[in-house]
């Protein structure tokens, strides 16, 4: 008979989401992990199998949660241009703010492994997609509104917006400026008003 767990899972998982989003992959050891999520090592392979397994599902959990708050609870209510000024301020905010220097979980698993791990790589641009997608459904929500110009592409412009978010996530890892991620954050809208 199958011993209950003593801990709750989707908190360890968070834990260990946590870990690996400020150290790395490669650089979380299981004495890492183990000592953040606070379980033993038998409860940590019953449970998860392994450090890939763990990392996978803490990167379904950071992506699920993290989403749903960025395109959710964090517009609500608001009009589209509204909602990618918000969208901008939020990315802007984190990435100046004290954690910045940890990136985005899911850029860095990009980086990190999703060129060497096809589970990784199928998270990654399942989630890229998606925000791409939010991102020119708001524009499309923004033209029929009249806030947007009709003449601009709107998935053309989600792609670009994104690839300047993924820039802001990297530089600011490596240490950028303020100046220099508020100039990015001001292209990104610059690109609504073509």
């Amino acid at each position: 008979m199958p011993r209950e767990k003593t801990f709750n899972v989707d908190v360890a998982l968070q834990k260990a989401g946590e870990t690996f989003w400020s150290h790395g992959y490669d650089a979380t050891s299981m004495r890492d992990l183990l000592g953040a999520m606070g379980i033993q090592k038998g409860s940590f392979y019953d449970t998860f199998g392994s450090k890939r397994s763990v990392y996978i599902r803490s990167l379904e959990q950071y992506v699920d949660t993290r989403f749903a708050h960025f395109f959710g609870e964090m517009i609500q209510g608001q009009g589209p241009m509204e909602s990618l000024r918000t969208l901008t301020e939020v990315v802007y905010e984190e990435c100046i703010g004290t954690a910045g220097h940890r990136g985005c979980m899911l850029i860095n698993c990009a980086l990190e492994l999703a060129h060497s791990d096809t589970g990784a790589q199928r998270i990654v641009q399942r989630a890229l997609e998606f925000h791409e997608q939010s991102y020119a459904d708001l524009i499309i929500a923004g033209q029929q509104a009249g806030e947007i110009s009709g003449e601009l592409d709107a998935m053309a412009t989600a792609k670009a917006m994104l690839a300047i978010v993924i820039g802001m996530r990297v530089v600011s890892r490596a240490g950028a400026s303020r100046a220099t991620l508020r100039t990015l954050a001001d292209q990104i809208l610059l690109l609504l008003e073509r």
